[in-house]
């Protein structure tokens, strides 16, 4: 049964926060520790030494396309120059360069790229320091620093700050075509952004990744959006040994229930993942209108639970799910296929 799909948004248009095109791509003179290691920082550092340290970690991001290039962000979280950004700064690129702080640059490849939460995961031909990502949890008001490469190349590194504004929103995205997209669990916050910042961190004042930058109100000011780090994180952590990455598929697209709720569906429950729709060519124990209770044992809270539970299966893999199922709590065991 097919639903029309309003979900709870800001009456804003949104737009991308990166993918500028520009052809001035001259570095600048910057002295940097390129070392390859993780960067961390005592908790009496101050932020400007603060800064001083993680930027060797903050890259710029250029793809090129048929079309051109696009310029955009990122940072590396783990050793080995696995570098998160965005999915749409990398998008139907033919070559990725890297341009480093210390004025050298380095080609990478493309490992992972989600186009549903606009998150992507490359590869540097070279080591790099990385940074930590930070598993404490939020809170609105807190400090938040974002680091990106504003406009061009030339305003890599950009530093602005602002405070966490909002948790978990929800958010409409509309393409060039008028396709309009819905990103959920997002990190509302209000550090300037532009275009290009696309794929640069959002991070704690002592340095530690909570998010990527993906987007900003077009039509306001101080309100932009980051995607929350654990997203690429659980990619960059289910790598296998040989750096490909192979994730597990249900066939299923699921919401928040506050969401589902909003659409007036009829949910038995105040915290889970509500299977909004099925892959009809999936074939599926799991049913819509399903909310996921718990994913292999553990809780499911929303829909980024689930979302951060599937980056950990394997493809083949059976899982076990507790659902409720018309207020039926129902113990399921699914097997996972092949994401292509």
């Amino acid at each position: 049964m097919k639903k029309a799909v309003i979900f709870l948004c800001f009456i804003f248009i949104f737009t991308l926060s990166g993918c500028v095109f520009n052809a001035n791509i001259d570095t600048y003179d910057d002295n940097v520790d390129m070392t390859p290691r993780q960067i961390q920082i005592n908790d009496q550092t101050s932020l400007t030494d603060v800064i001083s340290n993680i930027k060797g970690a903050v890259v710029g991001v250029m793809a090129v396309t048929g079309g051109g290039y696009s310029i955009g962000s990122g940072v590396a979280i783990s050793d080995g120059g696995y570098i998160v950004t965005n999915h749409h700064v990398i998008e139907n690129a033919n070559s990725i360069t890297v341009y480093l702080a210390d004025q050298t640059t380095t080609r990478a490849s493309l490992l992972y790229s989600d186009s549903a939460m606009d998150i992507a995961v490359i590869k540097s031909e070279k080591n790099l320091p990385y940074l930590v990502c930070s598993d404490d949890a939020l809170g609105v008001g807190e400090d938040v620093i974002a680091i990106g490469t504003p406009l061009s190349l030339d305003f890599r590194n950009t530093v602005t700050k602002g405070i966490v504004s909002a948790l978990n929103r929800t958010v409409g995205v509309s393409s060039s075509s008028g396709y309009t997209t819905y990103m959920q669990n997002l990190i509302q916050h209000d550090a300037s952004i532009n275009p290009g910042n696309s794929g640069g961190p959002l991070l704690r004042t002592n340095g530690e990744v909570v998010g990527i930058n993906t987007l900003k109100a077009s039509d306001a000011e101080g309100i932009g959006f980051a995607i929350p780090i654990s997203i690429g994180q659980s990619v960059v952590e289910n790598l296998s040994s040989d750096g490909e990455y192979s994730q597990g598929y249900l066939g299923i697209f699921a919401v928040d229930v506050e969401m589902a709720k909003f659409e007036k569906f009829e949910v038995g429950e105040k915290v889970g993942a509500y299977v909004y729709s099925v892959d009809e060519n999936i074939s599926s124990c799991i049913k819509e209108g399903d909310i996921i209770l718990e994913f292999n044992g553990q809780e499911i809270k929303n829909s980024l639970d689930f979302r951060l539970s599937m980056y950990k299966i394997k493809p083949d893999q059976n899982v076990t799910l507790k659902v409720n199922r018309g207020g039926e709590i129902l113990e399921l065991e699914c097997s996972a296929l092949k994401k292509v």
